[in-house]
């Protein structure tokens, strides 16, 4: 077989199933399928993409993109395409977001966008000026001056000056934009700027998850490259991931301030208002919006004083039935306001809002204004448009959220997006073809419901292949830690006593991942061993914390590391080399089934027949098998995996029938765990590590 792309590939030999792998998916994208593919650790998911994606791209004069939400895997992507680049050349363009490339402090990113325009419009005025008489110049300098002192110095500089060495510098190598950014300070110019001048001429561009799942930023970005989205290969790293970063991207908020702001935009322009019932609708929609919260917060004792700065719900929306009651509380009170017609009085709001936004642009462009205000009016049109039509729809939950500002307490209404292929679908529909990759991506059927995938599909699922003699992987038989359970004293020794065990035998680092990080805090204060204890809590950086328990491990001493399952450290974290050797997932660690878990829960439900399974097990599971990953990353490297709860055993299933998690597992995953009584496990690892001695008497590694 002729494997062209190979001209991708630069390393000098292949993983077990790699080469296999590359052919299956140089096959689906020359067919424009989609390629579900699950590899673990060691399989060299990125390489086994790139390299066919970039070689079907320039066959068939595409760009590819890979996209990712964890800020190692962008570090190793570009670690990879440098070494592509060596072998064959490739032009790569790492994109982050603007405001982070920007040199100027607390810029936003409205005030940018105008700042940008503004600094085109001076651009084109100045040459306009070389072309008149001396007698008018006079008017021209003083339009000047004014767009001058509300333009951007820096994209001006690059607007004037020729980039081409510019452009020779960035395709030279793979240029971080932090490296981009320091090249563009240097020379007193605009690094985001530049890089979206030479987009279209990328090969290869790295990005992250919002660039693509974001619809507005997608077009922008598309743009910038010249492209439509049938003319990109996608790939998306750690995919499992795609669900919740795209239900982030599609739900929407207006805020009490935004209204009141937008109130204030009505009583600036009473004298120009094209309609009378904007003003009693914005009124009516504020006072029912603070009258639902402050009749809420009454009902409970002492709930008003437990707010803080942080976003808390309100129920206004039974997740499951829907009916929204906000929603009757402001038909009522826009009834009692004498406004019979919804449609046409938001419609009246947004034309309101779309002539204060055009005065907005001009006081900025004439200086009259240091930042590109914003108006409220439009904004709150825009949701309330969605929010009329979608808060009763099971796609979308309402929730009104609380918190406290100043001592004051205001609120925000939010239409929760619950099924994501409303973002996904229309993406996966339309580009060229996509690679979708993770070590837990499975069931496929799963995330293809999911995520809206119709077309064609090419599924590739390839397991462990480091030496079995090298992992061991134990499910405890205590108790299940259901939450009701959690605090029976009898339950708690257990578990003590078998994490006790598992830090005396480990032969290295241990981490142990609960559900909570209340129980991490409490298990940190019963565990008794004579080695450091670190704690993953809020507001103490996870990366330090990371970095000290790394480096005791990488030199040959242990420590413990407590976290919880849906912290940060579960996963995009490489503990390699003796960085991790134990790891303990206790209890089989949900997410908090709240209000938001439960809606989406019953939209699933709805529109798939799979409520618990899809919203709320898969993705727990997934979840387990990533903190699973944490601990052996090479075929040299060694360690045990325990999963501390009874639902996890081979034999759960007939003993505890649908609380048993076993059969989630994928199959070949299941043929490794092996059940152990809690006063047996300190054994199974004196023995394991003895093993491993006695096999390399040379060294642990």
């Amino acid at each position: 077989m002729k494997r062209d792309y190979l001209s991708y590939f630069p390393k000098s030999s292949f993983y077990t199933n790699q080469l296999e792998a590359m052919d299956a998916i140089h096959s689906a994208l020359f067919k424009k399928q989609i390629v579900l593919f699950e590899g673990a650790c060691g399989t060299g998911k990125t390489l086994s993409s790139l390299a066919p994606a970039l070689h079907i791209a320039k066959i068939e004069k595409k760009t590819v993109v890979i996209a990712t939400n964890v800020h190692q895997q962008m570090a190793q992507f570009i670690e990879e395409a440098r070494e592509i680049q060596k072998k064959n050349t490739i032009k790569v363009i790492v994109l982050k977001g603007k405001m982070l490339m920007c040199p100027k402090p607390n810029m936003d990113y409205d005030t940018c966008s105008l700042l940008r325009d503004n600094t085109y419009k001076l651009l084109e005025q100045e040459k306009d000026l070389q072309k008149e008489l001396s007698r008018e110049s006079d008017k021209y300098e003083r339009q000047l001056y004014d767009l001058r002192k509300n333009s951007c110095d820096k994209l001006l500089t690059l607007l004037k000056n020729d980039n081409d060495d510019f452009k020779t510098w960035l395709f030279e190598g793979v240029r971080t934009p932090e490296d981009v950014a320091e090249w563009a300070l240097s020379n007193d110019c605009c690094g985001y700027e530049l890089l979206k001048r030479y987009m279209k001429e990328a090969d290869l561009l790295i990005c992250n998850y919002h660039h693509f799942l974001d619809e507005d930023i997608r077009t922008n970005v598309l743009g910038w490259m010249d492209k439509g989205l049938k003319d990109i290969i996608t790939i998306f790293d750690e995919a499992h991931n795609i669900e919740s970063a795209a239900r982030s991207h599609s739900s929407l908020t207006l805020s009490e301030l935004t209204i009141n702001r937008a109130l204030d935009e009505v009583e600036a322009n009473k004298d120009t208002l094209p309609s009378r019932d904007i003003e009693p609708f914005l009124h009516a929609l504020l006072d029912t919006l603070g009258g639902t919260y402050n009749l809420i917060l009454d009902k409970k004792f002492g709930e008003r004083e437990r707010i803080g700065k942080d976003w808390h719900d309100l129920r206004i929306a039974d997740p499951e039935e829907r009916m929204d009651m906000f929603r009757a509380k402001l038909l009522k009170a826009l009834e009692r306001a004498g406004i019979k017609k919804i449609d046409e009085a938001i419609e009246h709001i947004r034309s309101l809002g779309v002539s204060i936004d055009a005065f907005y642009e001009k006081q900025f462009i004439e200086g009259k204004s240091p930042v590109k205000k914003i108006s409220s009016s439009l904004a709150a049109a825009r949701f309330l448009y969605d929010y009329m039509k979608f808060s009763n729809d099971s796609s979308y939950y309402p929730i009104l959220s609380v918190r406290r500002q100043n001592n004051e307490i205001y609120g925000r209404l939010e239409l929760f997006s619950c099924i994501p292929k409303n973002v996904t679908s229309p993406l996966f529909d339309s580009v060229h073809s996509a690679v979708l990759m993770s070590a837990t991506l499975a069931p496929f059927e799963t995330i293809k419901t999911t995520l809206g995938i119709a077309r064609e599909t090419c599924e590739l699922s390839y397991g462990l292949t480091f030496p079995k003699e090298k992992r061991l992987t134990i499910s405890v038989s205590v108790p299940p830690l259901f939450a009701k359970d959690r605090d029976n004293p009898q339950t708690k020794e257990v578990i003590t006593q078998v994490l006790n065990d598992i830090i005396e035998q480990s032969d290295g680092n241990v981490l142990i991942f609960f559900p909570s990080f209340y129980e991490a805090t409490q298990y940190k204060n019963r565990i008794k061993c004579n080695v450091p204890v670190f704690l993953d809590e809020v507001g103490v950086s996870s990366q330090s914390i990371r970095n000290e328990f790394f480096s005791l491990g990488e030199a040959g001493k242990k420590a413990v590391l407590i976290s919880y399952m849906w912290g940060t450290l579960t996963e995009g974290v490489d503990y390699k080399d003796g960085r991790g050797r134990t790891v303990v997932i206790v209890g089989v660690g949900y997410p908090a089934l709240n209000d938001r878990t439960r809606a989406v829960e019953s939209a699933y439900e709805a529109q798939f027949g799979h409520g618990w399974d899809y919203a709320v097990e898969i993705p727990t599971i997934r979840k387990v098998r990533q903190a699973l990953g944490r601990v052996v990353r090479s075929p040299m490297d060694y360690g045990v995996r325990v999963l501390l709860d009874g639902r996890y055993t081979s034999t759960s299933s007939k003993k505890l029938g649908k609380y048993s998690v076993f059969n989630i597992f994928p199959e070949d995953e299941r043929a490794e765990i092996v059940d152990v009584a809690p006063e047996r496990v300190k054994y199974s690892l004196m023995n394991f590590f003895n093993d491993i001695r006695k096999n390399n008497p040379e060294g642990k590694k």
